[in-house]
């Protein structure tokens, strides 16, 4: 996903509420983002992959969800340093 990918909304957006069972719901959070057309999610938690890059690992586990069990494709991009906006793809 590119940087103009992104919707313009989604840089003020606040962040998406991640609806929580005991473990996160993903499947509340995917009608949030086909309802909207994107979700915003704020991450604290970070982790640097082996090549150097660094992963929320919320994002990492709602991108894991949707190409693994809703069989589509999920496209993110990092916005700030603890914020990321998902999209889903064609």
């Amino acid at each position: 996903m590119k940087i103009s990918d992104v919707p313009e909304k989604a840089f003020y957006a606040t962040p998406t509420h991640i609806p929580m069972k005991r473990v996160p719901d993903w499947d509340a959070l995917y009608e949030v983002l086909k309802a909207n057309g994107f979700v915003v999610i704020e991450d604290d938690a970070i982790r640097t992959n082996i090549n150097g890059s660094q992963e929320g690992v919320k994002v990492k586990n709602f991108n894991n969800f949707v190409r693994s069990i809703k069989r589509q494709k999920l496209f993110t991009k990092r916005i700030s340093n603890t914020r990321w906006v998902c999209t889903l793809g064609e």
